[in-house]
């Protein structure tokens, strides 16, 4: 039995042209990867291109910031597909970051069926932080699924930082804050009065 696999995919591009070319990009597989499939499988080309176009369907979902396509430089996407072709489409992802490797893809991905939730930030091909909650207590129901985006989404829309410069300081809260939970710290000063 094969299980859907839902995939959430924010792309953080550098300027409206590049996050128009990548949209483009996630709905086209490459002729190297058709190739490649088509080699390994033992099918014709034109086959492997027409199933893959019908895999690869990333739907733009919505704009992240600005509303207008011609200011827009962040959109969300999603795709959901059956669980054995992950490989294939991961392949076609991670190609598509490498070739924009100025360009910032957080994906959070899904198996509600057997029960596990995801996230990693990919930068130029490459998985730079991951999370990964395979212990849910409720079916379809996210346990201990940090939000690894958010230091990288504060350095994005921040625009002064550098890629990765805020990664430890925001491990650093949310370790102060689990100490908190745990009752090992007093609660943090929320600006009221003592």
């Amino acid at each position: 039995m094969s299980n859907w696999i839902d995939w959430d995919l924010d792309v953080l591009a550098s300027n409206p042209d590049e996050i128009n070319h990548i949209s483009e990009r996630l709905n086209q597989p490459s002729p190297q990867l058709v190739n490649w499939i088509a080699q390994r499988f033992e099918r014709s080309v034109s086959e492997v291109a027409e199933g893959l176009t019908e895999l690869l369907a990333f739907k733009a979902v919505r704009n992240l910031g600005y509303i207008d396509n011609t200011l827009n430089k962040a959109r969300r996407f999603r795709i959901e597909f059956k669980d054995k072709r992950d490989g294939t489409v991961r392949s076609h992802l991670f190609e598509i970051s490498e070739a924009f490797p100025a360009a910032i893809f957080l994906l959070e991905y899904r198996d509600t069926q057997s029960s596990y939730t995801g996230k990693q930030v990919i930068r130029a091909g490459e998985v730079v932080q991951e999370v990964f909650d395979g212990d849910q207590q409720v079916q379809s129901l996210d346990w201990a699924l940090l939000d690894i985006f958010a230091p990288f989404k504060a350095e994005y829309y921040g625009e002064e930082s550098e890629f990765g410069s805020l990664w430890q300081p925001w491990l650093e809260a949310v370790m102060a804050a689990a100490r908190q939970l745990k009752g090992g710290e007093d609660a943090p000063n929320r600006g009221g009065a003592s």
